[in-house]
């Protein structure tokens, strides 16, 4: 029983790696999407020298790039929106246009809401407004950053959380597979595993997987044991088919879900 015991122990480590790892995915999805909803959501944070691609339905009334009118940008050019082309959308099928927010190494950082609507005076339309916050370098945008995980480690949650969660699902499957040797080497041995506990008649009974179809006599006597906590007790066979058997828990045992019944040998 000694491969057994190890398969057990390396079973439980990897159960509680597993929970924790898919614990911390879930922990870094949530910063992610609270830093979307409570965050700036919608805005555009930059550092000078970055450019940032964005896009748009057109504006009212408008067919040529020439005919923007775009405002909120500073004058002297060092944050400006370029639109570059037009293109028809695909969902519905309309006029949208493709271009990229500029901040060049003079961008002062600040708040700025840059605009682009028709000549003609139309209402703004509102996704065509956009926010954009200028910081003076990748730290102070890391600093100000509405997730605690990018804060701290200056990765992406939602990352960050893909990959826990895929690593998580591996530890699973390694446990699972663990799960099945171990059930193995006790099928092996003779032995079972208890998963069923009630009372009956005043009597604790136990109900253990053996893992295959039994021919126990009624009777027989089982060792409980658990690779922790050692030998806890006996128990009599009350009944053994399609491959569980039942037992009688003597007083004085402490048997638990977990535990081993094994047929004790004369």
């Amino acid at each position: 029983m000694i491969v057994a015991e190890r398969v057990w122990r390396m079973q439980r480590l990897s159960g509680r790696v597993a929970m924790v790892l898919l614990t911390l995915a879930l922990l870094c999805l949530f910063d992610g999407l609270r830093g979307g909803f409570l965050g700036s959501s919608g805005q555009i944070r930059l550092i000078p020298g970055e450019r940032y691609l964005l896009s748009g339905p057109m504006p009212p009334k408008t067919d040529r790039i020439e005919d923007f009118v775009i405002e909120g940008a500073p004058a002297d050019g060092a944050l400006r929106l370029v639109a570059e082309g037009v293109f028809t959308g695909f969902m519905f099928g309309g006029g949208m246009w493709r271009g990229y927010l500029d901040a060049d190494m003079r961008a002062v950082p600040g708040n700025y809401e840059i605009r682009v609507r028709d000549r003609f005076g139309e209402k703004q339309n509102p996704a065509l407004v956009f926010s954009v916050r200028v910081f003076a370098g990748a730290e102070d945008r890391r600093a100000a950053s509405p997730s605690m995980v990018t804060r701290w480690i200056a990765v992406e949650p939602r990352l960050l959380a893909a990959c826990l969660g895929a690593l998580g699902i591996l530890v699973g499957c390694w446990n699972f597979l663990l799960g099945r040797k171990w059930h193995g080497e006790l099928v092996a041995h003779g032995c079972g595993e208890v998963f069923r506990m009630k009372t009956v008649d005043g009597r604790a009974e136990v109900t253990a997987d053996m893992g295959s179809p039994c021919d126990i006599p009624q009777g027989a006597t089982f060792r409980f044991s658990h690779p922790l906590r050692g030998d806890v007790g006996y128990g009599t066979v009350v009944s053994c088919e399609k491959g569980h058997v039942t037992l009688y828990v003597a007083n004085n045992a402490q048997v638990r879900p977990g535990d081993i019944a094994c047929p004790v040998t004369v």
